[in-house]
């Protein structure tokens, strides 16, 4: 009798976030409302996808996420909330004046406003054709102005979510708006490299301002009205009069696109947050540097003042809230840590921990059972593409962009000495069934052998005229599989690296059956390949209905192949006859390369994407 995969969801479920430094683990039970269907347990946050916003008492903190909107106690810096219901990455939030609302805009297309204090869903607003970019309140409060990638921007009543109107002028997709004080004018910008007044209760454009020569990315009136600071892809900070238009300060001083800029209360200070990493505060007067803040790694800031001005608070791609003394310049803490994107995970052979490479550059350990963090790795300068258990349990390889291959002591966490031997940019690695030697692949399109009880670099071979990208030993160590971008998969011996067979099969992942008998390659678009691990001739091919795989894995027992695509779907397929058994929903976005794995003894499988690893429990009955 055929088998029929069932999901079972537990009762009790545990939800798993990651504490970094001085970060408490929440552990709430208002997180189990916010898993997807089938799934066991969460770990991690979800990346930081947009901006972030502090209520007017600045008792609240919101932050935009990959999986919804997450609320903090600015005091404790426990989480109060999460709030979902978007179907796609949170893009922006704001806070309503009185602090009883939320808004939100995400990649949905939806704007939808909720109560503050509940969490509730109050009204989802429709209309716009692409992204939502930016949202902002009225200073009453009755208004909400949404900004679109569409390149439009919509007016809706607070009280009844309807629209009023929509303005139109930008010739490309806008970044931002912003109401002045008195809430008579909105200024936005956009793409199209101007920056626009429009008057708020006829629709009108009042004046276009055309100075920049970058798509505007943010637009704040000082609090009296008087000014707009504006930040550019241009890499400038541009003051304006408002009444006139006339530019008043040009700042230069970043290295790379302004992402946010924001008045303090009593504006006198401009913070500028940027795509080099850094903060800037500014002398509104004068126009000149006052200092530069510094400790964000990674992508863009959004930068906000506390209401009494004394704290800027900034979000930034690198997955944290950090907190900085606006006086000194001093970082006061990190209030929260999300995680960037997860790029591989795997399980320990006993089932019992799970690592994920991330880019924070770091690698994470997490007890499988209770999902508590056990250990943080750190050594890598640069984004960790990949980690591979020994099956002995001993070691955890990890392979990285910054062109290194590490090895870990799983025990105590130490680093052990490094591999002999260059490597270059994205690695991917994998360890022979009997842990005596180390596989890797390279951005150079390498590959590497290395004996582990020696430490010598048994064999490099040029496998791959572009990048390759995935690599697998089979289950008795006598093959070895590469993968590239040069759409070939090479084999070779397991034991010397002698060249096998190469075969013309577009791919972005390669592994084995646990007989050793198939190989499985998902290939580029919708396909997997399944063929002859020995004499590379196809067996069937696996058809899925979205756009392209990363991600493959067999089960242990071989029976089950499960799949990750590009439009976050996980798929569980039958080997043999190559039907679906069952379609996992859940993950906002791509399910990349080594990001869906069975645990050892097939009962649970995990998947990653966007700084989140679901634990799905998974039961066969016949």
């Amino acid at each position: 009798m055929q088998k029929t995969l069932v999901l079972i969801l537990p009762i009790v479920l545990a939800i798993c976030v990651i504490p970094e430094d001085t970060i408490a683990q929440d552990t709430q039970d208002w997180h189990l409302r916010h898993l997807p269907e089938g799934v066991k347990a969460r770990i991690g946050k979800g990346e930081i996808t947009g901006n972030i916003a502090i209520s007017a008492d600045g008792k609240r903190l919101a932050v935009a996420s990959g999986i919804g909107i997450w609320v903090y106690d600015t005091e404790t810096d426990k989480a109060l909330d999460l709030i979902t219901g978007h179907t796609h990455w949170v893009m922006s939030v704001a806070f309503s004046p009185d602090d009883s609302l939320l808004a939100s805009g995400s990649v949905d297309s939806t704007v939808r406003l909720w109560d503050a204090h509940t969490g509730t869903e109050l009204h989802t607003m429709q209309g716009h054709a692409h992204s939502i970019m930016d949202v902002a309140f009225s200073p009453d409060g009755s208004l909400l102005a949404s900004a679109g990638e569409d390149g439009t921007i919509r007016l809706w009543d607070v009280e009844t979510g309807t629209h009023l109107r929509t303005l139109t002028g930008h010739l490309r997709f806008i970044y931002c708006v912003a109401f002045s004080p008195d809430g008579k004018i909105l200024a936005s910008g956009g793409e199209d490299k101007t920056i626009q007044f429009w008057d708020v209760e006829t629709g009108e454009s009042i004046r276009v301002l055309t100075a920049h020569k970058g798509g505007v990315r943010s637009v704040a009136f000082n609090p009296d009205g008087k000014t707009l600071a504006s930040g550019s892809g241009d890499v400038t900070v541009r003051l304006w009069d408002v009444q006139t238009g006339e530019l008043l300060q040009k700042m230069d001083g970043h290295t790379n696109a302004i992402n946010d800029v924001a008045f303090s209360p009593d504006g006198q200070l401009l913070a500028s947050g940027s795509w080099d990493f850094s903060i800037r505060l500014w002398d509104v007067q004068t126009g000149k540097p006052l200092r530069v803040l510094s400790g964000h790694t990674y992508g863009s800031v959004n930068v906000i003042f506390s209401p009494d001005g004394k704290t800027l608070t900034s979000g930034s791609m690198d997955d944290t809230v950090r907190l900085w003394d606006v006086e000194t310049g001093t970082e006061l803490r990190k209030m929260v840590a999300h995680t960037q994107d997860f790029r591989s995970i795997a399980f320990s052979p006993d089932g019992k921990t799970l690592a994920g490479a991330t880019g924070n550059n770091a690698v994470y350990l997490w007890d499988v059972q209770t999902c508590a963090l056990l250990q943080t790795l750190k050594g890598h300068t640069k984004s960790v593409n990949d980690v591979a258990f020994s099956p002995d349990g001993k070691i955890l390889a990890s392979g990285s962009y910054d062109s290194t291959v590490s090895l870990w002591d799983i025990k105590t966490g130490a680093a052990l000495p490094a591999l002999p031997g260059e490597v270059f940019g994205f690695i991917r690695v994998a360890f022979s069934p009997d842990s005596k030697r180390l596989a890797a692949v390279d951005g150079g399109g390498y590959v590497y052998l290395w004996d582990m009880q020696t430490g010598l670099r048994i064999n490099r071979m040029q496998a791959h005229q572009a990048n390759a990208h995935s690599i697998a030993f089979n289950p008795d160590g006598s093959l070895l599989a590469s993968g590239g971008y040069d759409d070939r998969v090479r084999t070779w011996d397991g034991h010397t690296g002698a060249p096998l067979l190469t075969l013309e099969k577009p791919l972005y992942s390669v592994t084995f059956s646990p007989d050793g008998k198939i190989a499985a390659s998902a290939a580029r678009g919708s396909t997997i390949l399944l063929w002859d691990a020995v004499s590379g001739e196809p067996i069937r091919m696996i058809e899925a209905d979205w756009r392209s795989i990363y991600s493959i894995a067999f089960s242990p027992d071989g029976k089950i192949l499960t799949s990750g695509s590009n439009d976050g779907f996980v798929m569980l397929s039958d080997v043999h006859t190559g039907k679906h058994l069952r379609i996992l929903e859940g993950h906002r976005g791509r399910v990349g390369p080594q990001s869906v794995v069975f645990s050892p003894d097939g009962k649970m499988l995990a998947s990653s994407n966007g700084g989140i690893v679901y634990l799905w429990d998974l039961k066969f009955e016949q």
